[in-house]
């Protein structure tokens, strides 16, 4: 009896052994696979800037030059303008007082041929003022994207995005207009930021940057 009893203790004890073996074991492998596997950490915060465009392009002395030289270039288009109408009003005239014949007809045909060359002289000083006009949005554009990246690498902001937020949604019927719904969404789908609060606003500072550069490096004004 006394010796039933002995194994009995003694194989209750070797369990136990075992299973308190098994947890560790167990135990190990999980510390060792938590030690292989691979510590993800979160993202750091992004710095992100938004600008106000429309304030960088009417507070720009770039900007004003570009206007300037553009408005020149309008006035002298339009006082050519009145000149050749003035020209061909003159023609006008000269063929109404002719009598019938040759020489009028003549003279018809050259004042038809001069009004087409104006028409085509029109039509070729429009395209050279449209090319000013997107010359002028081509070289601020150009400032502003420099500025932004210059921002970002001196006062590390990771992203620098145009402030749209305050764009609204603005829709007309005509005759060749899409259906208002079409307008809406498009409008809509152009608009990347909903709401930027006022402390990551870095309009200031692009304009800021251009004006510092241009004071550093000549940067090419309008001819």
């Amino acid at each position: 009896m006394q010796l039933s009893l002995n194994l009995s203790i003694t194989r209750t004890t070797l369990l136990a052994f075992a299973i308190g073996a098994s947890v560790a074991a167990s135990a190990f492998i999980a510390s060792s696979a938590d030690a292989r596997r691979t510590v993800v950490l979160a993202a750091p915060p992004s710095a992100i800037g938004v600008v106000d465009l429309k304030t960088v392009f009417d507070l720009l002395p770039e900007s004003a030059e570009w206007d300037v030289k553009v408005q020149s270039l309008e006035a002298k288009f339009s006082e050519e303008v009145r000149a050749r109408k003035a020209e061909l009003e003159q023609l006008s005239k000269e063929i109404e007082a002719m009598a019938e014949g040759p020489a009028r007809e003549a003279k018809l045909d050259a004042a038809r041929l001069r009004k087409l060359q104006i028409e085509q002289w029109a039509g070729f000083k429009d395209l050279e003022l449209d090319r000013e006009r997107s010359l002028k949005w081509q070289a601020i554009y150009r400032l502003v994207r420099e500025a932004a990246k210059q921002l970002g690498v001196d006062e590390k902001y990771d992203l620098v995005l145009v402030d749209d937020s305050s764009v609204e949604i603005r829709t007309q019927r005509g005759q060749n207009a899409p259906p208002l719904e079409t307008q809406a969404q498009s409008q809509i789908s152009q608009i990347r930021v909903l709401y930027a609060g006022k402390t990551i606003d870095v309009t200031q500072k692009i304009i800021v940057q251009i004006k510092n550069r241009a004071q550093q490096t000549p940067v090419t004004k309008p001819r």
